[in-house]
C-alpha cells in the first residue's frame, strides 16, 4: 500500500466522482413519496447498502442504516489504500466521527431516549466498529457506557470515563462534551506533531478549534462568570484568543469582524451563526484542498462533501416519509446546500 498522497488522492477523486449530483436531488424532490425515493436511492451508488438494510429493517431505519454502512465502507476503503504517515493522519481525523457518536450517545442518555433511537443517529465511520457502538448505546447509563468504551482502549476512552464521572456529580452535559472535544483535538495536534504535514493543515485545524469556541460562546452568552469561562475555552486555535472568547461571551461579536468568521458578527440568531461557521469551515477545507493537491486536504474535503450528502439524503428521506410539502423540503435542502 502506497504512502504517497498522489495515489491516495487519485483514489479519493474516484470516490468523489460517485457523489450524487443535483439531478438526483431534483428527482428526489419530485418523487411521489417515500417508496419512490427509496427506489431512486436503490439505483444509486448506495444500492448494495440499501439492499442489505432492507433485509433487516423498514421505513426510515433502512435509510439511516444504509447511509451509515456506506459511510463506514468509504472510510475503511480510504484507510485500506493508505499507509504510513497519511494513514496515521487520516485515522486520527476519522476519530471525529467517534467523537460525534459519543456525544450523541451522551445526549440521548441525558434525555432518557431509548437505545434504538440512539442507534439510528450513529455513523460508525471512525475507529469504533458498529457492534461496539451498539454495545455503548445499549448500556444502562453513562457510567456503563464509559465502561463499554474503556475496554476497547479507544483514544477518547480515558477522557470519556473522566468526563462521565464528573457528569455523575454535576449533571453538566455541556462540560462532558467539551472534555471530549479537548481530548480529540489533543490527539489531533499530537498526530500533527508526529507526522509530516503542511502549514495549511495546521491552520485548518486551528480554525476548527476557533469554530468550537465561537459556538460555545454563542450558546453560553451572558450565562457564565470568569471561572466558568476557564472551563469552557478550548486552547489550540489562532483567531479566537481567550480575551476574544470573553468578549464573545459578553454578547459583543465585533472582535470576529477581522477573522475567518467575520460574517458571524452580522447574524442575529444562533441558527444563522451556525450556518456561517459551517460555511467558513467548508471554505477552509476547500482552500486546503486547492492549495495542495498532493496533501491530506483532498481527503478532508471529500469527507466534508460526503457528510453533506449524508445529511441531505436523511433530510429528503424524512421529508418524503412524513409528506413534508415540496416547497418546505426544498427550502430546507437549500440550507444544506449552503453548508457545502
Amino acid at each position: 500500500m502506497p504512502s504517497d498522497y498522489g495515489y491516495i488522492n487519485a483514489r479519493v477523486r474516484g470516490l468523489k466522482a460517485k457523489l450524487l449530483g443535483d439531478e438526483f436531488y431534483a428527482d428526489a424532490l419530485n418523487a411521489s413519496g417515500f417508496d419512490a425515493f427509496m427506489s431512486s436511492l436503490g439505483q444509486s451508488p448506495y444500492s448494495q447498502e440499501v439492499e442489505e438494510a432492507q433485509s433487516q429493517h423498514s421505513g426510515l431505519r433502512v435509510v439511516d442504516t444504509a447511509l451509515a454502512r456506506n459511510f463506514r465502507n468509504i472510510t475503511r476503503s480510504i484507510l485500506n489504500f493508505s499507509d504510513g504517515a497519511p494513514e496515521r493522519l487520516i485515522a486520527t481525523f476519522l476519530l471525529r466521527y467517534d467523537l460525534q457518536n459519543l456525544k450523541a450517545i451522551a445526549r440521548a442518555k441525558h434525555s432518557g431516549r431509548e437505545a434504538e433511537d440512539i442507534k439510528s443517529a450513529l455513523v460508525p465511520a471512525g475507529e469504533l466498529k458498529p457492534a461496539v457502538l451498539n454495545n455503548i448505546a445499549e448500556a444502562a447509563d453513562l457510567p456503563a457506557a464509559a465502561q463499554a468504551l474503556a475496554i476497547t482502549g479507544h483514544p477518547l476512552s480515558k477522557a470519556f470515563t473522566k468526563a462521565v464521572g464528573q457528569y455523575s456529580s454535576d449533571g453538566d452535559l455541556f462540560e462532558l462534551e467539551l472534555a471530549l472535544d479537548r481530548a480529540y483535538y489533543a490527539a489531533l495536534f499530537e498526530a500533527l506533531d508526529e507526522n509530516p504535514h503542511s502549514d495549511g493543515l495546521t491552520r485548518h485545524i486551528q480554525r476548527e478549534v476557533d469554530a468550537a469556541n465561537i459556538r460555545t460562546a454563542l450558546k453560553m452568552q451572558s450565562a457564565v462568570g470568569d471561572a466558568d469561562a476557564d472551563k469552557l475555552y478550548l486552547s489550540g486555535g489562532k483567531e479566537v484568543s481567550r480575551g476574544t472568547f470573553d468578549t464573545l461571551l459578553s454578547g459583543d461579536l465585533q472582535p470576529l469582524s477581522d477573522t475567518s468568521f467575520s460574517e458571524v458578527a452580522e447574524t442575529d440568531n444562533l441558527s444563522k451563526a451556525e450556518e456561517v461557521v459551517r460555511g467558513a469551515l467548508d471554505k477552509s477545507a476547500r482552500k486546503l484542498y486547492l492549495s495542495n493537491p498532493l496533501g491530506v486536504g483532498v481527503v478532508l474535503h471529500y469527507l466534508r462533501l460526503k457528510e453533506k450528502e449524508t445529511s441531505r439524503l436523511r433530510l429528503v428521506a424524512r421529508g418524503k416519509y412524513y409528506n413534508v410539502p415540496r416547497e418546505s423540503l426544498e427550502r430546507e435542502l437549500g440550507k444544506e446546500v449552503g453548508r457545502g
